[in-house]
């Protein structure tokens, strides 16, 4: 029987706080690749442009999940593209300007924004990530796969809820994730897996956007660091802390190493 891990990114495998891998991380994830039968896969919200703190270990991954399951790769061959309608776009940058509320664009490489505020600020600098470039109609000329407004304001993002046809993800005290409703991690997994068959699939993650594919798991594994109670009462395993290093051992001890 395969085993066919998939993980999350930020605060999963890289620490946002303190900017590393641990090394235990490190240590899982090469041994891992080097077992019999074992295949894994990362899952982020991220585009393609935004992974370089993996280095050499984003070739330890036969799949690769960009931007929430909108973008999937199987062996480098793309397997999933599905970009958000430009007219959903619009409606979202109309609803999001009745409130003055920044929008940003996540395409396949870069990334742009309708304009700079306080709450942008605060989430660009969070996730020490390049500046967007101040594009607002570049959803026109690029596909665009995923949006983000940078807002704090929940009662407002309720109350649009019924007036988009995408899903919302909150990622950030200041931002959400906004994806097509046939764009998330579970989806792109299932996509990736398609004619496979005899495999246990394990997955590991912190974030909202993790629910799905860690429901969808034989195994679900929620990191201690989530701030989503959902998330860890879907999973089967609750994980150390991911500034405690200790991922390497927690594999160990539930017996997915040897």
């Amino acid at each position: 029987m395969k085993t066919i891990i998939f993980f999350d990114l930020d605060n999963t495998i890289h620490s946002t706080k303190n900017q590393i891998i641990p090394g235990q991380t490190v240590k899982l994830l090469l041994e891992l690749a080097n077992l019999p039968n074992t295949y894994l896969g990362i899952a982020t919200g991220r585009n393609e442009a935004k992974v370089s703190m993996l280095g050499s270990l984003l070739d330890l991954f036969t799949y690769k999940i960009f931007i929430n399951g909108a973008i999937a790769y199987k062996n480098n061959e793309l397997v999933y593209n599905n970009a958000i309608n430009k007219e959903e776009i619009k409606n979202v940058i109309s609803l999001a300007e009745k409130k003055d509320i920044s929008v940003g664009f996540v395409c396949k490489i870069d990334e742009y924004i309708t304009t700079y505020n306080d709450q942008v600020h605060i989430n660009i600098n969070s996730f020490n990530i390049k500046k967007p470039e101040v594009k607002p109609d570049i959803y026109l000329s690029e596909d665009v796969y995923q949006l983000w407004l940078f807002t704090s304001d929940k009662d407002y993002m309720d109350s649009i809820k019924n007036q988009i046809n995408l899903d919302l993800h909150p990622w950030h005290k200041e931002g959400y994730d906004l994806v097509d409703r046939k764009s998330n991690k579970a989806l792109a997994i299932k996509e990736l897996l398609k004619g496979e068959e005899d495999y246990r699939l394990i997955a590991v993650g912190d974030g909202h956007n993790d629910i799905q594919m860690v429901e969808m798991a034989d195994i679900g594994i929620a990191m201690s660091n989530s701030g989503f109670l959902e998330l860890k009462e879907k999973a089967d395993y609750i994980a150390p802390h991911i500034d405690d290093n200790q991922l390497y051992d927690f594999f160990k001890s539930i017996k997915i190493l040897p």
